[in-house]
């Protein structure tokens, strides 16, 4: 007797050849994905901030929620980045990750080390307060009168140049990666 073949309208779960074990399915794979993302840049954010926390320690409550409100919006939206091109193929070029983990891990770095983080964040922190100043038109400097809105508006400012700071340390990190990938494979030629 030979066995019947499966149908091709059946579910997966009746065919006989069904697998034990099913592979995750893309939502599930997405879920992981972002929860993984979130963690990560939530402990990124939250660390490369703290040397602007030490600095605004003097502010009001309003202001302490704007500055957090800024860093949660800074980690949601590099999560959703992280997420939306994690399989984008110039993410899997070995230059750019490595890349990608040298530059954010010195970010971490430098916002731990006591002078480094304070310097780079100090003067990011004076453009974007005079930025935010000349916005709301107060032409105060004082972070203990700032207000949620106008902290908010610094932390935001503040955090893209930060940023831009960053890309271009980026930039030099992957043209060091770069060189050093080719040297190798060139050497082993």
């Amino acid at each position: 007797m030979t066995p019947e073949p499966d149908n091709p309208f059946q579910s997966p779960a009746a065919s006989s050849h069904a697998l034990d074990v099913e592979p995750p399915q893309p939502v599930e794979e997405l879920v992981v994905a972002t929860l993984k993302a979130a963690i990560r840049w939530s402990l990124i954010c939250g660390i490369s901030a703290i040397p602007s926390w030490v600095i605004a320690a003097s502010a009001t409550m309003a202001a302490i929620s704007g500055m957090t409100t800024g860093v949660i919006i800074f980690a949601i939206g590099y999560t959703f980045l992280d997420v939306w091109t994690r399989k984008h193929p110039l993410r899997q070029k070995p230059e750019v990750k490595t890349t990608l983990r040298i530059t954010y891990g010195t970010r971490i770095a430098i916002s731990l080390l006591f002078p480094v983080g304070f310097f780079v964040d100090l003067w990011c922190g004076i453009i974007a307060l005079t930025l935010t100043s000349l916005f709301f038109k107060t032409g105060d400097f004082d972070v203990s009168k700032m207000e949620f809105t106008s902290t908010l508006m610094t932390t935001l400012i503040q955090g893209c140049l930060l940023n831009i700071v960053l890309a271009g340390f980026g930039l030099v990190v992957y043209a060091i990666c770069k060189a050093y990938l080719a040297s190798r494979s060139y050497s082993r030629t």
